[in-house]
């Protein structure tokens, strides 16, 4: 079944070529199973990364950049689904709608930033999708202890985890997707405990 799939990943072009090889290995499989990727439309870092490999495979890509990014032409020039808006909030707004899934590859504050927010709207009840993080050689381990320590001291319910997938391979990412189902969940879920 094709799945729409909203990628956050780092737009950074000096990271370890692991990172790269994993996105790319991702976005060879996404491709393989005609899976659509829906992202930020850069040129750089892990996202290009990903827009080249779908791309090169006759894939679909999806992309949102606001228009002050668009000036700075760092948005990716052979992506055909280009949209250009007018605010980082509706670019994440559009990036999260009728997808599948969330996936955060590594990334820095505008990665975390869109994992967050669409975090909370899974625990509120405004996003049915599946929400994952891919934990690529520990990479989120501060962040899970950061939300492990939020839980102890009653600032989050302990069940945050009922609604986080945490995967640590291509491989488990890829089966996280494959048996997603979409589910709103109570916002209750979000309350103290």
């Amino acid at each position: 079944m094709s799945k729409r799939l909203c990628v956050y990943c780092s737009s950074s072009n000096i990271l370890e070529d692991k990172y790269r090889e994993a996105a790319k290995e991702f976005a060879t499989a996404a491709s393989l199973l005609g899976y659509t990727i829906v992202c930020g439309g850069s040129i750089m870092g892990l996202m290009g990364v990903i827009i080249d490999v779908m791309i090169e495979r006759g894939s679909t890509v999806e992309g949102y950049i606001p228009g002050f990014m668009e000036d700075m032409e760092i948005h990716h020039p052979n992506i055909k689904n280009l949209g250009v808006v007018d605010t980082m909030s509706k670019r994440k707004e559009l990036l999260r709608e009728n997808t599948d899934a969330v996936i955060a590859f590594p990334g820095g504050l505008g990665t975390l930033e869109e994992f967050l927010e669409t975090f909370t709207l899974k625990r509120l009840g405004q996003y049915d999708g599946s929400v994952i993080l891919y934990n690529q050689d520990g990479y989120y381990n501060k962040l899970l202890e950061l939300l492990d320590h939020f839980a102890a001291n009653k600032f989050l319910n302990s069940n945050y985890r009922d609604t986080l997938i945490v995967v640590n391979s291509v491989e488990e990412l890829m089966e996280s997707v494959r048996s997603s189902k979409r589910e709103i969940i109570e916002a209750k879920h979000y309350l103290p405990e």
